[in-house]
């Protein structure tokens, strides 16, 4: 039994290296493209496993590109990376609506919720931004330009629930 639990434990730590590698060389965002690049490098293993490999390793995920989430777990970036997915869990959770008019966003909120959306919101960084304004159900946001609003309000839609 102690030679089985030794040799569990040993491919566990050669999967987790395995996984640090992927994440650190391919943009993966999901737990379905993480077990299928695993599987591709030889590795066997269920969505159960990969979930609970994330949850041990303590992966994030981080803004990357265009808003685009992905694994994440260098140190220097996690505080980055928790600010960001608490940032996306409140945003998808509280946003109703988002529209741009000219140079501004107009983000709509359940009910009491612009003001932490919004906190969340400003300690990201986001290019064109100049200012924010939140009221009890909204948020208004300043941009540099129509087209940096059009860009954010574009990428702001896709972090909405479907």
């Amino acid at each position: 039994m102690g030679r089985k639990k030794e040799t569990a434990d040993q491919n566990k730590a050669v999967r987790y290296e395995a996984i640090l590698k992927l994440i650190r060389e391919q943009d993966i965002g999901t737990q379905k493209d993480l077990a299928e690049a695993l599987r591709k490098i030889g590795f066997d293993v269920t969505q159960a496993t990969v979930s609970r490999d994330i949850r041990e390793l303590k992966l994030m995920k981080a803004v990357q590109g265009e808003g685009n989430f992905v694994y994440r777990s260098e140190p220097k970036e996690a505080e980055d990376q928790r600010v960001s997915a608490a940032f996306y869990t409140l945003f998808a959770t509280s946003v109703v609506s988002v529209a741009q008019v000219l140079n501004q966003v107009v983000i709509k909120t359940l009910t009491g919720m612009a003001n932490a959306v919004c906190a969340g919101f400003d300690s990201l960084p986001w290019e064109g931004v100049l200012g924010t304004i939140a009221g009890d159900d909204t948020i208004l946001v300043i941009t540099e330009s129509e087209q940096s609003a059009k860009k954010l309000a574009d990428m702001l839609r896709g972090f909405q629930k479907s």
